[in-house]
């Protein structure tokens, strides 16, 4: 992913400090002079033009700072704020950004009356800046630690920031730091104008469960689902982790609703399937498995789920009929036959299911299964002989 450099600032705004211009040291009113002319070019995207007037004015502050008239004025620590700030955002010069670090620091100290606020905010914004663009580097470089500290630190003079909350989120899920992760993508739930709020929702439960906590990645999927109820990835998401934690009978009308917006979506037939199957309903997921597989007829796992249907149910009558000691053996035996014709059913499902993946050993495993009962001794030793190939 390619982060943007474009995020854009007020201008800076030099105000007066407490004193009035003519109380002023010669070196505070100098680097102001040479800092607003270096801002005029600046905002006219010639900022290069203007580094001989902010090397002027970073010489003069310097002097400024340490001069026992000027070494506690709230306005000359607040200019040299601005300058190094400035310094370090167009020299890339991470001790410049100290210094301005430093200088914020100093003049909100001393700044007793507010009337420096201006000018520290817009430092700040500028040193935002500069850590965002550091922080872009360092993701560039694919170097997530450094990143999301850049990036966090932007934060620190830009609070609220969106896209920085955003990039810092995703540095730390390069990171595996799920904590920070979190904090940053829920920080960003209530801004639903947010150009990356929908993959910010859909990403959440995600998260959640990477740290295993499950109940939180129920209601984050639920939450995402109600924000974006047109969404396909929010809803199947909703759909498969309902699934997983085995509420399936909940989830059998969310599917159906779903299917009547998008009922060309293969996997949600599936997930009915699936759905049904796991609420014993048999017959109802068979016939949500088809529909899946009328869709893609390739379609492994529809495939699959759909042998295990018409198996399982064959099994279940298989073990009712041989705990049955009143069957004569004619009776048991026809109805053993009428029970392999039905199990019958399954083989193209099985033999898709191989197709799609001849070395799924979990397909084949599945079809020698079926071929044991068939008593077919020659086809299971040929399955079982491809099985042993793979391992």
């Amino acid at each position: 992913m390619n982060l943007t450099k474009s995020i854009l600032f007020a201008g800076v705004l030099l105000t007066a400090g407490s004193t009035t211009v003519f109380a002023q040291s010669g070196n505070v009113k100098k680097a102001k002079s040479n800092f607003t002319k270096f801002e005029e070019l600046k905002a006219a995207n010639t900022a290069a033009l203007g580094k001989g007037n902010l090397t002027s004015a970073q010489e003069a502050i310097d002097a400024a700072i340490v001069h026992e008239k000027t070494q506690n004025d709230p306005e000359a620590w607040a200019v040299y704020s601005l300058v190094y700030a400035n310094i370090a955002s167009l020299d890339k010069n991470v001790e410049a950004a100290n210094k301005a670090i430093e200088g914020i620091k100093k003049a909100t100290e001393l700044d007793a009356d507010k009337k420096n606020e201006a000018n520290i905010k817009a430092a700040g914004q500028t040193l935002g800046q500069f850590r965002f663009n550091e922080g872009v580097a360092a993701w560039d470089k694919q170097d997530y630690p450094t990143a999301y500290k850049e990036f966090s630190g932007a934060l620190d003079y830009l609070p609220g920031d969106t896209t920085l909350t955003y990039y810092s989120g995703l540095a730390a899920v390069q990171n595996k730091d799920y904590d920070n992760a979190i904090a940053r993508y829920k920080a960003l739930v209530p801004v639903k104008d947010y150009s990356a709020h929908k993959s910010i929702m859909v990403d959440l439960p995600k998260l959640y469960l990477s740290k295993q906590d499950t109940a939180a990645a129920l209601a984050s999927a639920a939450e995402a689902a109600a924000a974006y109820p047109n969404d396909n990835a929010a809803v199947v998401q909703n759909i498969e982790l309902n699934l997983i934690t085995g509420n399936e009978a909940k989830v059998v009308s969310d599917i159906e609703a779903q299917i009547a917006k998008d009922a060309s979506n293969k996997s949600l037939h599936y997930y009915l399937g699936l759905a049904y199957s796991t609420s014993r309903q048999a017959e109802k997921a068979l016939e949500s498995y088809k529909k899946a597989l009328e869709i893609d007829p390739n379609y492994l796992e529809a495939n699959t789920n759909a042998a295990v249907v018409i198996m399982n149910s064959g099994r279940d009558e298989l073990i009712a009929l041989n705990d049955n000691k009143s069957l004569q053996p004619k009776d048991y035996n026809a109805k053993v036959a009428a029970l392999k014709e039905k199990i019958g059913r399954a083989l193209p499902y099985l033999q898709k299911s191989v197709e799609a993946d001849p070395k799924n050993v979990d397909a084949l495993r599945n079809l020698k299964n079926f071929y044991d009962f068939m008593q077919d001794e020659a086809k299971s030793t040929e399955t079982q002989a491809k099985i042993d190939a793979i391992k």
